[in-house]
């Protein structure tokens, strides 16, 4: 468990790390047809982690499985960069120019919170989320996985929009 809470705080750090290598203009410029600008890549990631905090502390029941039963399916389904997917409306970003200082601290808080939560959370138990919610039914260390894979994910988007804009 210490090694996927591990890869997820270095996953967030390299986010921060990557748009900071942007500067105000380029993290707000769209670099091609139908994509993200990086900052809303950031700001998809802070709206789909925002919470996790409380779903990690929250107490709930153990799940009657392996916690990490769906890790390598998420790893696949998440990793696979030729597999386009399509983000849920809740979490797609506002189509507006992002600060970007203001995006990385409340991207470092994010991780801040996250990882503290997922230290001191019993992973084997299951995550409190609605019925609505996509990944209603796992456990909270597949949480954990699922946040590491989507933002490692997300971390080679950034540095496609990088590329494209040659920053």
């Amino acid at each position: 468990m210490e090694t996927i809470i591990s890869q997820l705080e270095k996953s967030f750090n390299e986010t921060t790390q990557l748009l900071s290598e942007f500067n105000q203009e380029e993290i707000n410029t769209i670099p091609f047809k139908d994509s993200w600008t990086a900052a809303q890549v950031g700001c998809h990631l802070l709206k789909s982690g925002t919470g996790t905090d409380n779903i990690l502390t929250e107490p709930t029941q153990p799940v009657d499985r392996a916690p990490d039963k769906n890790a390598e399916n998420l790893k696949k389904l998440f990793l696979d960069f030729e597999n386009k997917m399509q983000a849920p409306d809740f979490i797609i970003p506002k189509d507006k120019v992002y600060d970007k200082e203001e995006l990385i601290a409340s991207l470092k808080e994010l991780s801040k919170k996250t990882i503290e939560a997922a230290h001191k959370s019993n992973l084997s138990q299951t995550a409190s989320l609605p019925d609505i919610h996509p990944l209603k039914g796992m456990s909270k260390l597949e949480m954990i996985y699922f946040l590491t894979y989507h933002t490692m994910r997300h971390n080679n988007q950034i540095k496609n929009i990088r590329k494209s804009l040659n920053v």
